[in-house]
């Protein structure tokens, strides 16, 4: 079926070269381990929905820019957050190891660009994404460099980003090579996007560009070398053709109520609102695929590394600083204990992975290091993506904040959970990738379905209130 997004225009777009701080930082950035895991994954893919901005609004943001529409406003005010920005107008380099038959990765910020393509979605309208129970497959439309892998960026931008205009509102899905920067850097080179276009000639939040890794190779003055045969730019992962991507909405009094059965059942008080939650989804989407017992399931949780370090990381690090903790137990004692028991699992995991343990993990990785592969993972396994934290209802181009976010295809797998806050503080949005008979079985369940309500009536009240 033909797609009803259609490219109007694309752009490279460069940094405009207004700052100095471009040229005053290092024009070489040398990977670190948490960098070098993501080359065989697909680029990130974030997505936040406006409303399309009134005639007025639009003539205001403009004079920042002295332009005199939305695309090209956003195109200067990118050129110009760029500029703090040099590692996402670079581009991925290598220098390869014959004798030895390794290749070395790093980014070169060479000012090669950012791509910029502006688009128009025929006849779609914001009710039609907010309203959906799920996300709708022209979403995915709405993304550049859909299927590209990190490992591409030789020839890729490092970042990419779409606004596509609706009928009634604008989406700005950005594509973002995960070599580059983790969700925490993304979200703060985005707040910096829309405090220029909102015409800050500096920014609130200078990021720390160097990169920082703080077991035996702090000053990354010798190149991770990588065995040839365990990096393979061009094959890609490619996900099950029948997955879709459910939308189900925790209210703060469901949140409140999970955390507090987790941690009653438990006796304890360090179960956290998204642990229980995680847990709550694991454990019903194991239930409804009434698997053997003695099959094996994984939890995976991206852990930001920034406050755990000791000394901790510097102030605005921009770059890569998660670590994924995996919970791997048997379905049958997953569901033979309480639901507060596998919340502790997630809680315990993520708790154990102190500075020690870290040090271990990759001093253990340096002497034999795997690049991860999405089609190498395991059955029923779960993976999670954002961030309850990252809160961008805040971030406003100009002419008002975001209704909604979704995710494009990007690393797509059955399980994979992104993460995001409601309307309402302390409310939750998952968008979980599932088989259309696992996300049958899921809203026919009972246990589930206690927690679970309505995505539309908040997003209902929330545009019309702005419109």
């Amino acid at each position: 079926m033909a797609s009803k997004v259609s490219i109007i225009s694309t752009w490279t777009v460069k940094a405009a070269g207004r700052s100095q701080h471009h040229t005053d930082n290092c024009k070489i950035i040398e990977l670190t381990p948490w960098d070098i895991l993501e080359l065989q994954i697909d680029y990130f893919q974030t997505g936040l929905l406006f409303l399309m901005p009134t005639f007025e609004q639009l003539r205001d943001i403009s004079k920042a820019t002295n332009t005199s529409s939305l695309i090209d406003h956003l195109r200067v005010s990118l050129s110009r957050a760029l500029d703090f920005f040099p590692p996402f107008c670079g581009r991925l380099d290598t220098t390869k190891d014959e004798q030895n038959g390794t290749t070395s990765f790093f980014i070169n910020c060479n000012n090669d660009g950012a791509q910029l393509n502006h688009a128009t979605a025929h006849g779609i309208r914001v009710s039609d994404i907010v309203e959906s129970d799920y996300n709708p497959y022209v979403v995915r439309d709405f993304f550049p460099l859909n299927g590209v892998q990190n490992l591409e960026a030789a020839s890729q931008p490092c970042f990419a980003v779409q606004v596509t205009e609706l009928e009634d509102g604008v989406f700005i899905g950005c594509s973002n090579n995960h070599v580059v920067v983790d969700g925490t850097s993304f979200w703060h080179f985005y707040n910096s996007w829309t405090e220029i276009s909102r015409g800050f000639n500096v920014i609130s939040k200078i990021p720390f560009l160097k990169r920082q890794f703080p077991f035996n190779i702090n000053h990354l003055s010798d190149r991770i070398s990588i065995p040839n045969e365990r990096v393979n730019a061009g094959h890609s992962f490619t996900p099950p053709p029948m997955l879709r991507e459910r939308v189900f909405h925790f209210t703060k009094e469901s949140v409140a109520k999970l955390k507090a059965k987790a941690n009653l059942e438990m006796n304890t008080t360090k179960i956290s609102s998204l642990q229980a939650v995680l847990a709550h989804v694991w454990r019903s989407v194991i239930r409804c695929r009434r698997l053997d017992l003695s099959e094996e399931t994984t939890f995976e949780v991206s852990i930001d590394m920034r406050e755990r370090l000791n000394p901790p990381l510097p102030e605005g690090f921009f770059g890569n600083a998660i670590c994924p903790a995996t919970v791997t137990i048997k379905t049958g004692e997953l569901l033979e204990h309480k639901f507060g028991w596998a919340a502790l699992q997630i809680n315990e995991t993520i708790a154990s992975h102190d500075h020690e343990k870290l040090k271990c993990i990759y001093e253990s990785w340096m002497n034999d290091p795997e690049v991860v592969k999405l089609g190498d993972l395991p059955s029923n396994y779960f993976m999670l993506n954002n961030s309850p934290r990252f809160d961008f209802y805040k971030y406003d181009f100009g002419w008002g904040k975001p209704i909604t976010h979704r995710s494009g295809i990007g690393n797509m797998l059955e399980g994979k959970i992104t993460v995001s806050p409601g309307q309402e503080e302390g409310s939750m949005i998952l968008e979980i990738c599932l088989s259309s008979e696992t996300i049958q079985a899921l809203e026919e369940d009972v246990i589930f379905g206690e927690f679970v309500t309505t995505l539309v009536v908040g997003l209902e009240r929330t545009i019309r209130a702005r419109i």
